[in-house]
């Protein structure tokens, strides 16, 4: 039973980043105010693979978007980016809610997991032209989990059990976009952080072709992978995620 409870709670639990992740950041022409200010919001198709473990217990995960979709009950992504003149600031949100059940030789096991992951950073904007923009950026990764975990035997409860775990990671990053013929672009962003501070470990890379359909729109098609290497105690989570992202921008 416990073989079965660790692989069903991998599973579920490996879930949560593919509704989770930093923006898309943006490149505008200058504008005539010192002010600007874009929101985005993305969706990320993504696969995981890796470790994930939850009391003492691990598992291997090796799981398909189609998989994830299984289990996904509701989710918000979205994002805030307010600059003045070469600075801005992010804040990048996501929450979101899995569940599932599975039952075999007479048990039965039901898993509850909510996530909250936010990524805030501060970006300078190193150099400018007509057609491109360099820009390094700072900051922290948020993450919080919860889950609760029952298992029953002939429909008798026989354990119930929940686990919260939360950390921070600081990262360090950069983002660059050059502007293409007939509206097009290209763009890439990556970052590494941890440190050991919370994460050993984690990073993130992402590269994509977008277009600018008006003014103060945006669209864009890209590939991102983001990893994260954290234990503490009985809990391990050791996963990357990879997939291909879509993204609208709105900015003013």
């Amino acid at each position: 039973m416990k073989n079965k409870t660790s692989v069903l709670t991998s599973m579920i639990l490996s879930s949560l980043p593919a509704f989770a992740g930093t923006a898309i950041p943006t490149i505008q022409p200058a504008p005539e105010s010192p002010w600007s200010c874009r929101v985005a919001i993305y969706g990320w198709a993504e696969s995981l693979k890796g470790e994930i473990g939850v009391l003492d217990h691990t598992a291997k995960v090796d799981l398909s978007f189609k998989d994830i979709l299984k289990h996904f009950n509701m989710g918000f992504m979205g994002a805030v980016e307010v600059g003045y003149k070469r600075w801005s600031f992010l804040a990048d949100s996501v929450y979101a809610e899995i569940s599932g059940s599975d039952s075999r030789r007479n048990i039965y096991v039901h898993l509850d997991d909510k996530q909250y992951l936010g990524n805030f950073i501060v970006a300078y904007e190193v150099m400018r032209t007509d057609s491109m923009k360099f820009d390094v950026y700072g900051g922290a990764r948020v993450n919080w989990i919860k889950s609760s975990l029952d298992i029953s035997d002939h429909r008798r409860l026989d354990f119930h059990g929940s686990a919260t775990e939360s950390w921070v990671d600081p990262i360090i990053g950069a983002r660059f976009q050059t502007e293409l013929p007939s509206n097009f672009f290209f763009r890439t962003v990556g970052d590494v952080g941890g440190f050991g501070v919370s994460s050993q470990f984690t990073w993130q890379a992402m590269a994509g072709l977008g277009y600018s359909f008006h003014e103060h729109g945006n669209l864009l098609l890209g590939y991102r992978a983001l990893g994260t290497n954290y234990t503490n105690g009985g809990f391990t989570y050791d996963l990357i995620a990879h997939g291909p992202v879509l993204g609208y921008e709105f900015r003013f």
